[in-house]
């Protein structure tokens, strides 16, 4: 097909992938003068009917009605012949980056990582489901991750418009396997044909179960043994396949989406987003600085779970600062009261130690020798006595250094008055 000029439009360049349902192509809208993607599908039996034209035109023209930054936008659809063979078209915008796929095979991810991924998924499936639009075939492949971080599904309806195909054709799940065993759910394994959006958060559950443990919940190398375990089979707990640390929240939450009943489930795609992002900003709240900022990688502008985390991680940040800023002023406050405890200790000091005899200004060697006489009773007082009487006059304490000294003073002075007066 390289080279083809599609609907005089849409030139093939290389191929992108291929799969069950199609070839997907790089091309180049010449009118609009972009880069697109263009997948072709090739329906079971041909298209010779009408009705198969028109249940495609339907389906892709709802899908083109989904605007979503997490999902793959669909520009247009055609039919043409290739190599004398009917085939449909449509055109979406050409995605640079690789699918989960593809990056599940190099390595198992953080499970913070995978619960990012599957909580941009989540928001896509809620953003088709509210439009009455169901996936049918959520698997790593149709996700595709850009180089920042962002997920972004495509193929919505193209499961939809292969399975009414091949059930007017007469072919039945048993006869002609359609979809990925690995995600597909019990009321897919049973051939129901009105699916409702249930059916894709079991899906959901299937490929977080992949991306967290590095395996689908159900493996076998016979597609209807896998089918027959989605049917009856409960899948190993995925804390019991990883190290410590795994969240029971997540383990609540992948058992819960891959629950056999569908009223068992999550109501809808928003509240599986709600709980993966409470299990993000969780982790963002526990995890020190240096793996909290490799997390970030989850996105970019358009990615409400790398939004959530880097968010909180500047929150985290930003808290951190007014701590630090209140433990500064903390600081400077208790070292201005210490200081303030000190003026004050040195007050209460100089009310209760002793003070010497010529602090006071107003006390003189006269107001202690009139207490000194007054404490006369028969003999001169102790320097013990003296000090007790003074006390209790003047409120002042005398050291009995300072006491004696005046008493002694004082012992000279009384006599020589005494003496005096006598010889007077």
């Amino acid at each position: 097909m390289r080279g083809l000029l599609l609907d005089e439009r849409f030139r093939i360049d290389h191929r992108l992938g291929a799969g069950g349902m199609g070839q997907v192509w790089a091309a180049e809208d010449v009118r609009m003068r972009r880069l697109v993607a263009v997948k072709v599908v090739h329906p079971p039996y041909g298209m010779d009917e009408a009705e198969t034209q028109a249940r495609f035109e339907r389906e892709v023209q709802l899908a083109g009605r989904l605007t979503h930054q997490n999902i793959v936008t669909v520009h247009d659809w055609g039919e043409t012949t290739v190599d004398g063979r009917p085939t449909l078209f449509f055109v979406m915008e050409l995605v640079k980056g690789q699918s989960l796929d593809r990056r599940l095979k190099e390595a198992t991810p953080a499970w913070p990582l995978a619960v990012g991924w599957a909580a941009q998924i989540a928001e896509a499936l809620h953003a088709a489901h509210r439009e009455g639009v169901v996936h049918r075939d959520i698997k790593p492949a149709n996700a595709l991750l850009t180089p920042d971080g962002t997920v972004k599904v495509l193929d919505f309806g193209i499961a939809k418009f292969m399975g009414e195909t091949m059930s007017a054709h007469g072919l039945t799940a048993t006869g002609t396997l359609l979809g990925s065993p690995p995600y597909m759910s019990p009321e897919q394994a049973e051939g129901i044909r009105e699916l409702d959006h249930r059916s894709d958060l079991y899906s959901l559950g299937c490929l977080l179960y992949h991306a967290v443990t590095g395996q689908p919940p159900f493996v076998s190398g016979n597609p209807l043994a896998v089918l027959r375990m989605h049917l009856d089979d409960a899948p190993v707990e995925p804390s019991d396949m990883m190290v410590d640390g795994f969240p029971e929240a997540l383990d609540d939450l992948i058992l819960s989406l891959l629950a056999k009943d569908p009223e068992n489930r999550p109501p809808d795609a928003a509240a599986v987003c709600d709980t993966l992002s409470a299990l993000l900003v969780d982790h963002a709240t526990m995890e020190p600085d240096e793996n909290l900022r490799g997390l970030t990688a989850l996105g970019h502008s358009h990615s409400a779970s790398g939004r959530i985390l880097r968010r909180t991680w500047e929150q985290l940040a930003e808290t951190r600062a007014r701590a630090e800023e209140l433990l500064t002023v903390i600081e400077r406050r208790k070292t201005a009261l210490e200081r303030e405890a000190e003026a004050l200790g040195a007050v209460i000091q100089n009310i209760t130690v002793p003070t010497p005899v010529d602090q006071p200004l107003w006390l003189d060697e006269e107001n202690y020798y009139q207490v000194f006489k007054q404490s006369i009773d028969g003999s001169y007082p102790t320097p013990d006595l003296f000090r007790e009487s003074v006390t209790a006059v003047y409120a002042v304490t005398l050291s009995p250094d300072e006491a004696q000294r005046l008493v002694n003073r004082f012992m000279n002075r009384h006599t020589a008055e005494l003496q005096e007066d006598h010889i007077a």
